[in-house]
């Protein structure tokens, strides 16, 4: 029997016997951080300064690429992965007179833990945002989307040029329902458990988390750029986005995959031109 194999004939046996103790494992299982690696030694990325975010225990600071006087783009990595899967977008960005940053999520990347919440996820980039005093540009990537999305939602005195999406996820629900079924194959009673688990403890029911109904009221274009055959983000997120809100341009990247996205030459080229029609070009200090 295979390690996954394993792994599910445990959960199946503990969700039947004991359904509320089977939930909170799932809901542990669901809610790591740790999936693409361990945690990497602090170091200070090549051409970055630090900065510090002010107000949140679990991000304490993050780093900055470009001159102290132009304008912000953040860059927002997905679950699992780390501030380091956003680099190469850096430079194109730093080409249009931005100061980029970066920073890693909650139990993600330099930071301690192995599991967070999307209330954490989303509540760090907002002090992200605070710290830096507002971007112009925020790119998301994944499951990094709904955060990043949720804060500037939630942040409407701070103006935003344009916000871009790489292979995003339009709702935690359906990245909760897709694992439930092809990863543990969790019986429908466990999964109503992790429902329950997760609405204790984000604060907010897993419906929550979705880019359309938290992006609703923005008012600024969007990018979701998306590959048509994303093995792990199917590419009816992106579609569900575009179709939601107003103002977002669909561009496809075939054959990046989920993670090769980032690096590929498709992503470079349309997030560069995406931000060069829609952002500030200029220092202009953010009100």
């Amino acid at each position: 029997m295979t390690p996954l194999a394993l792994r599910r004939a445990a959960h199946a046996a503990v969700g039947a016997v004991l359904p509320g103790v089977g939930g909170r494992w799932a809901t542990d299982v669901f809610s790591r951080t740790r999936a693409l690696g361990g945690r990497p030694d602090n170091v200070l990325p090549l051409g970055a300064r630090r900065f510090a975010v002010e107000g949140n225990p679990d991000v304490r600071g993050g780093y900055l690429w470009g001159d102290d006087d132009g304008p912000a783009a953040l860059l927002v990595h997905g679950w699992g992965a780390d501030s380091s899967s956003m680099y190469s977008l850096i430079a194109p960005l730093s080409q249009l007179g931005y100061r980029v940053a970066a920073f890693d999520a909650p139990a993600h990347g330099v930071h301690e833990g192995t599991r967070a919440t999307m209330t954490q996820y989303t509540t760090a980039v907002g002090a992200v945002l605070d710290s830096l005093g507002g971007a112009r540009v925020v790119l998301a990537h994944s499951l990094g989307s709904i955060a990043a999305v949720g804060a500037v939602a939630a942040r409407p005195r701070r103006s935003v040029d344009c916000l871009a999406l790489v292979a995003p996820t339009c709702t935690l629900t359906a990245v909760l329902e897709g694992w439930a079924r092809d990863e543990l194959r969790l019986s429908r009673a466990v999964v109503d458990r992790v429902y329950a688990e997760l609405h204790r403890r984000n604060g907010v029911p897993v419906g929550h988390w979705d880019v359309v109904g938290l992006g609703r009221g923005l008012d600024c274009p969007v990018l979701a750029l998306h590959d048509p055959d994303d093995p792990v983000v199917p590419f009816c997120e992106a579609e569900a986005i575009a179709a939601g809100l107003p103002g977002v341009r669909l561009e496809k990247a075939p054959g990046r995959g989920h993670m090769g996205i980032l690096m590929s030459p498709e992503a470079k080229s349309a997030v560069s031109a995406f931000v060069a029609e829609h952002g500030t070009r200029t220092g202009e200090t953010i009100r």
